[in-house]
């Protein structure tokens, strides 16, 4: 009976063959490189499937660095607000810290040009109405102050000292209605008594016939020894001659930053009288 197929050479000699065939490529290979472009033809036909074996990987990597979620985003924008915000916020402290630096440099040159001993002090609190014009400092007995001290700015007489603690005073400003200060006008001399009315000074009883008029410059007279002598307080205003009054309606605004200040200039009036007595002798 005949077979369908034929026999072909055992499996142990096919195998013998495949080793032979196998070891003398190596050899070839290894002593006379006949297998280098047979090599690179494979890898050159074999890349498109490393790149595609390779591509789900960076595609994940690529994912990772360029794909974020919407949530992630949200925080991210809410947390650059937030440090714009800061960021605006120290800006805007630069800004007062520098104004601040301004007003203590015109403080200090103006204490240069008095007498004595001084101090500046800040302010602390601001307590003004209708009834009231007064402020308070964070300097006390401690710091040497007390009741009737004169206060001053860069520009001009600012109040005195009406109450004094360890650690803080308080300041009666001289727009306030109880208070009244002794001046002078700068132009002719001419002495006047200028009360607070809650926002300006009201200069009082000065005759119909008495000369002045707006833009004259008033200065502290040296009366009462309380303020220092030709210390700016108001620039007047407006001058109002009622024909069935025998006194002038004078009004002069404070030369004195009263609503704006941040630190004020306190000096001691003995410490004044000590030093000039000293330099006449």
């Amino acid at each position: 009976m005949k077979t369908i197929f034929t026999q072909g050479p055992s499996l142990l000699i096919q195998l013998i063959l495949v080793l032979i065939t196998c070891s003398s490529m190596m050899v070839l290979d290894y002593r006379y490189q006949y297998l280098n472009s047979v090599r690179s033809t494979f890898s050159t036909l074999a890349s498109p499937v490393y790149y595609l074996a390779n591509l789900p990987s960076e595609i994940s990597v690529w994912a990772d660095d360029n794909i974020v979620s919407r949530a992630d985003l949200i925080d991210e924008n809410q947390n650059l607000k937030d440090q714009l915000m800061i960021l605006k916020a120290q800006n805007q402290r630069l800004v007062g810290l520098e104004s601040d630096n301004a007003q203590l440099r015109k403080l200090l040159n103006s204490s240069r040009k008095l007498k004595g001993k001084r101090l500046i002090a800040e302010i602390i609190n601001v307590n003004t109405n209708n009834y009231a014009q007064e402020i308070m400092v964070n300097k006390g007995s401690s710091d040497g102050l007390y009741v009737g001290q004169s206060a001053v700015d860069s520009d001009g007489v600012m109040g005195q000292v009406i109450e004094v603690t360890l650690f803080w005073s308080r300041i009666i400003l001289i727009n306030d209605p109880n208070h009244a200060i002794p001046v002078k006008n700068n132009r002719n001399g001419i002495r006047a008594i200028a009360r607070g009315n809650g926002i300006n000074l009201n200069v009082m009883h000065l005759p119909s016939t008495i000369d002045i008029k707006q833009g004259d410059l008033l200065l502290s007279s040296g009366l009462g020894e309380k303020f220092p002598d030709g210390y700016p307080v108001a620039k007047v205003v407006s001058v109002t001659k009622n024909s069935d009054q025998p006194y002038l309606e004078v009004i002069a605004e404070p030369t004195a930053n009263i609503n704006t200040a941040d630190h004020v200039l306190l000096l001691w009036e003995t410490a004044t009288q000590e030093l000039e007595a000293t330099n006449e002798r």
